[in-house]
């Protein structure tokens, strides 16, 4: 028996349309490794998707790939991971198992106050599949507390338990999740595939369990771990007598990675050594990561172009730009005190205080900085529709702060 195992795929996490094409390249060739190499059935071990209900245009292509492997005759074995789980709704990964490009393992049933997750059969080679799915907030927990570890225990076979939950023994110093014991684990299963951790994780103390971490990286500090050298992929297992796992390599993409201390500078320096940094990096065909960080001694971090360093380096044929300038701050602000009655009173004193802080690039922005400030505030505080996807939504806060600023002609042509 032999089979691929992969788990947080995150798809449709970025928007940038280079790392999205690479984004789906990845997973289709890691579907065409696995078929390569003989494997049997395929296991994703949760957050197959960023968002639990994704944009349509990421769900059909990946759909393409999905599809290509399961008309060879061979099942995908999903759970949700955090990012899948919906509290409320139907989950898109219960649309693809419903219309078979799917299975979801571990669907839970209550049997005499404990929970029984669903069992799986793999008709190809007989092994049995079960799990629990992750859930916002790690509240899977509770789950692992009330498994019927009996039933389990009594299931005869080759058995895998599939997961999205972190294990304490393995957290880093600077991770942060909600995890559970080793031994919270129910006993006797020949492979645990896990999920949720993005780093490759092999631990086998008195079991195996295994974390392929995330296939594709195409954001925030995952990006910045694979261009500064963390290998990608997946893991082939082969169950003969014995089980061996053996990671396959697929990262997408070289990348380098540069810092640049504004501690000191005045915002024209800070131009000046991005300038410099621009001519100096070899990007082409690469991802570039670059975080700039401390205090400007002058100037303010808007006068800091950004917008030019980045067309330098897309111009020198860079794949894409991770710039990372959190932790740019200029000269503290003075503290604003003002009083009133009420919120709208005394937001607007704020605005008004803090209208002289900004240096607009047009009269228009200049005349009109508190009442235009106010009129993106109330845009920004219109809630979320029912049923309206993130992009969706995005898109018409988007589009009602382009027509408060008096850009959207401009913007959108």
């Amino acid at each position: 028996m032999k089979f691929a195992h992969m788990a947080d795929l995150h798809l449709g996490a970025t928007s940038d349309p280079a790392l999205r094409k690479l984004e789906m390249e990845t997973l289709e060739r890691a579907l065409d490794r696995s078929v390569e190499e003989g494997a049997d059935f395929f296991i994703i071990a949760g957050d197959i998707y960023h968002v639990n209900i994704p944009d349509l245009a990421v769900v059909r292509d990946s759909v393409r790939v999905f599809r290509k492997f399961v008309e060879t005759g061979r099942k995908i074995y999903v759970v949700y991971g955090s990012h899948d789980f919906s509290p409320n709704a139907a989950s898109i990964v219960d649309i693809l198992d419903e219309a078979g490009v799917f299975i979801r393992v571990g669907k839970p049933s209550s049997v005499n106050g404990m929970l029984r997750p669903g069992v799986v059969k793999d008709e190809r080679t007989g092994a049995i599949l079960t799990g629990i799915s992750g859930r916002r907030a790690s509240l899977e927990k509770k789950a692992f507390e009330g498994l019927d570890r009996e039933y389990l225990s009594s299931l005869e076979g080759f058995k895998i338990f599939v997961f999205h939950t972190g294990l304490d023994e393995v957290r880093k110093e600077n991770e942060r999740y909600e995890g559970i014991a080793s031994s919270d684990l129910p006993k006797g299963f020949d492979y645990y595939a896990g999920g949720h951790i993005h780093r490759r994780i092999e631990f086998t103390r008195g079991m195996k369990a295994f974390y392929p971490g995330p296939l594709f990286t195409g954001w925030g500090a995952d990006m910045e771990a694979t261009v500064r050298g963390e290998k990608r992929g997946f893991y082939i297992v082969e169950a003969d007598g014995g089980v061996k796992a053996r990671f396959v390599e697929l990262t997408a993409f070289k990348g380098i990675y540069e810092e640049l201390d504004a501690k000191g500078l005045s915002a024209t320096v800070a131009n000046e050594k991005l300038k410099a940094l621009a001519q100096k990096l070899d990007v082409k065909d690469k991802v570039a990561v670059v975080k700039v960080f401390g205090e400007l001694a002058s100037g303010k971090t808007s006068e800091v172009d950004f917008a030019s360093f980045r067309d330098s380096l897309m111009g020198k044929g860079a794949i894409y730009l991770h710039l990372n300038r959190n932790q740019l701050r200029a000269r503290e602000i003075a503290a604003v005190t003002v009083s009133g009655e009420e919120t709208s009173e005394i937001e607007e004193k704020v605005l008004k205080e803090l209208a002289g802080t900004v240096r607009a690039s047009t009269p228009q922005l200049s005349a009109n900085t508190v009442r235009l400030a106010k009129d993106l505030l109330a845009q920004l505080r219109v809630p979320k529709k029912e049923g309206e996807t993130e992009a969706d939504y995005d898109a018409r806060v988007s589009g009602a702060a382009k027509e408060v600023l008096g850009i959207k002609k401009l913007v959108e042509g």
